[in-house]
């Protein structure tokens, strides 16, 4: 499935019309370059009338709308393109006028106040071209050190000079909750997750244009997914990967909560661009529900709680124990329950292999009870727990 057939897909999908500059007759400008420019995938064919970048890449899926207020000012709205921002006005932008074209650029700052950044562009019949650099959001606690590490796996016996020895929890997965079920898996799930985690994720970056990246690696040669539960050795530099930018972009509230925003089209973007030939690509039906998952976060975000690890030991199931790291950061039961719909996604996903073997109807058990027992569930906190440094095995 190319570029162009996934566009028409995810076009019947939306089922929204989208007008263009070329079809706005504005009564104030009389400007035919008036309008909204695009680059959704939804678009149809020969529909894109939008080139945007954002630090120094292809940023698709984004409306852009411009109008002319008179023949040296315009006014340009961002539509979610800065992290957090529904709309970002930029209000008497010069222009300069050329052969039935405008040219603009500038330094402009978001609605929240607090985001800064320099654009540059160009608008022409049916087309625009803008590019947005030096994009700097507020700092916060996650940006102070940017890069941050999952805790590597283990357990290591302590010694508090109060409470005497504890347990030292190293894993990069953790979970609170008060359902005594989910509360006996605990201690087999978070080595398990958070090994899994290690295996694929090396260092996650909160990038100070508001970026999401990470180092990641595919799956181990000559391992099978059984061996993934155990301790990753350290892999070969050659192994990680960075993500690219753009996928996904983050904000953060009162310095307590983290936001991360998915920006649809891009990962769907990336998923093709990464598939060979001889992959076929993904199934269609895979591919509409994930987009329709994913469309309910592509504007407020997922909203994370950041908390800051003291690494204290405290009193649980009759020992003492502590967890390493030095920011935990999570999903509570409102956000997790957003996520139920996917359960079943993670099932569909599986290479046929897996589902085919003897492990499968155990998953699809698995999954059909955990979605039962989240919904019950009251108090429930999962997610990665976070080192500023990083940990040599």
């Amino acid at each position: 499935m190319n570029k162009y057939l996934l566009r028409n897909f995810l076009y019947v999908i939306c089922m929204v019309p989208f007008l263009f500059a070329c079809d706005d007759n504005d009564d104030d400008g009389g400007s035919e370059l008036n309008g909204i420019y695009s680059n959704k995938l939804s678009t149809p064919e020969g529909g894109n009338t939008l080139n945007l970048t954002y630090s120094g890449r292809e940023f698709i899926g984004k409306d852009v709308s411009f109008k002319l207020t008179d023949n040296n000012a315009a006014t340009i709205t961002l539509h979610y393109v800065l992290p957090g921002e529904a709309t970002t006005l930029l209000e008497n932008v010069a222009v300069t006028s050329g052969s039935n074209s405008y040219s603009f650029s500038g330094n402009g700052t978001g609605n929240n106040g607090t985001t800064t950044f320099a654009y540059k562009g160009n608008v022409e019949k049916g087309k625009m071209t803008l590019d947005l650099t030096d994009v700097k959001i507020a700092s916060n606690q996650l940006t102070s050190n940017g890069t941050w590490y999952p805790v590597q796996g283990g357990e290591s016996t302590e010694t508090d000079p109060v409470l005497g020895e504890y347990t030292l929890m190293r894993h990069a997965f953790h979970m609170v909750t008060d359902n005594a079920l989910l509360g006996q898996v605990v201690p087999i799930l978070e080595p398990i997750a958070g090994n899994l985690i290690c295996w694929f994720i090396n260092e996650v970056s909160f990038n100070p244009d508001g970026n999401i990246t990470a180092r990641y690696a595919t799956m181990p040669e000559g391992k099978a997914i059984g061996d993934l539960i155990n301790t990753p050795p350290n892999r070969k530099e050659s192994e990680w990967l960075t993500s690219p930018i753009n996928l996904a972009s983050y904000y953060v509230k009162d310095n307590s909560e983290l936001y991360i925003v998915p920006n649809i089209d891009m990962i769907l973007y990336q998923i093709q661009q990464n598939k060979t030939k001889a992959d076929g690509g993904l199934d269609a039906s895979v591919i509409a529900a994930i987009y329709q998952q994913l469309n309910k976060w592509s504007t407020t975000g997922i909203r994370m709680n950041i908390r800051k690890n003291s690494e204290a030991p405290y009193s649980s199931m009759g020992g003492q124990i502590a967890y390493k790291g030095d920011i935990f950061l999570y999903l509570d039961k409102d956000e997790i329950a957003a996520f139920l719909p996917l359960l079943p996604l993670i099932k569909d996903l599986l290479p046929e292999e897996i589902l085919g073997g003897p492990m499968g109807p155990m998953i699809t058990s698995l999954l059909e009870m955990l979605s039962g027992i989240l919904q019950q569930t009251e108090t429930l906190e999962l997610g990665m727990m976070l080192s500023k440094q990083k940990e040599i095995q």
